[in-house]
């Protein structure tokens, strides 16, 4: 029932798009923005009728004995053409007979697709169950609709561009904060030397966070706060990412010029998303990745807020000159 109703409702916006279209897209010699739409009931259109618009029948049969001079949809419900579509059929649930002409394509998501002799389809025939076509019947391809391999194609072409949008996007807010921030790169960097501190800051705010976040807005007056606490999230996450890359990235390049750290941010952030297109270990590189580089950013801040930060042991420290500067 709720494939239908989500059919249905897809197939009336695009009937009223279609019948709200300029009238250049009707045919010659015809006034447009008719539609015909039946709910439950179905829909006959008689041998002497003419539509000129879509036709869309919800959660019944649809019986096309005149001439539609537009596109049919159906959900739900067996489509009969004896008379004449100019355009194309669709139906996401039922059968499809065809015994007229139809102009364009025909196709049944959830059914098979028939063609009698003498029957006419300009178009291709695409069903999820093997069409039953006579000979002759039709002018374009006939196929069987594989949901499956439909569905792989569409997930994989939709991870890609989820990947090139997060990682141009990374790219440049981590590039950012290299040119911007210098300093706070490097103490950043610094603190995220020490792994066990840095993992338990990191899964302290991971944890921490989303959990207040969550309980904070059962108070009326800490809605905001909890709404604040999420958002926050959502922002510091891709920082404890580009964090992590330059930590990774400092472990190949190790010099202090501003060439060197971008060099490092763009190092360790080249392995990371390579890490990413591994399937089912993407998304765990992800989350780890933020949650260390939350942990080192939350240090580095600490630090910054209680003096001067603190240097690992392994860096060369100031040396003070006579003036009371540092060289």
């Amino acid at each position: 029932m709720h494939r239908k109703l989500l059919a249905g409702f897809v197939l009336v916006v695009v009937a009223l798009a279609l019948a709200a279209s300029p009238a250049g897209a009707a045919p010659e010699g015809s006034e447009p923005g008719d539609l015909r739409i039946g709910i439950s009931g179905g829909v006959v259109v008689a041998p002497d009728e003419v539509v000129n618009g879509p036709v869309v029948s919800i959660d019944g049969p649809a019986t096309i004995n005149g001439t539609v001079n537009d596109n049919v949809y159906v959900a739900g419900g067996r489509l009969v053409v004896r008379g004449q579509v100019s355009g194309d059929v669709l139906v996401v649930q039922g059968d499809v007979l065809v015994t007229g002409r139809v102009g364009g394509d025909v196709i049944a998501l959830d059914g098979r697709v028939t063609t009698r002799r003498g029957a006419r389809v300009n178009g291709d025939v695409t069903s999820r169950k093997a069409p039953n076509i006579a000979p002759g019947t039709v002018r374009g391809e006939v196929d069987t609709l594989n949901f499956g391999s439909v569905f792989a194609g569409f997930l994989i072409v939709f991870l890609l561009y989820l990947w090139i949008a997060v990682t141009v996007s990374v790219a440049i807010v981590g590039l950012l904060f290299m040119v911007l921030f210098p300093r706070g790169a490097d103490a950043t960097a610094a603190a995220g030397r020490t792994f066990w501190p840095t993992l338990g800051w990191g899964a302290l705010i991971s944890v921490a966070g989303p959990i207040l976040g969550v309980l904070v807005p059962f108070t009326i007056i800490g809605i905001p706060l909890g709404l604040g606490i999420l958002s926050a999230l959502n922002v510091l996450a891709p920082l404890g990412y580009i964090a992590s890359s330059l930590i990774l990235g400092r472990l190949m390049v190790k010099n202090a010029s501003t060439g060197a750290r971008i060099g490092a941010f763009f190092a360790g952030f080249g392995i990371l998303r390579a890490a990413a297109l591994i399937p089912g270990v993407g998304f765990i590189v992800w989350f780890l990745a933020c949650v260390y580089g939350l942990g080192a950013l939350a240090r580095a801040a600490w630090r910054a807020g209680r003096g001067a930060p603190e240097v690992p042991a392994n860096e060369p420290r100031p040396i003070p000159d006579g003036s009371g500067s540092h060289r």
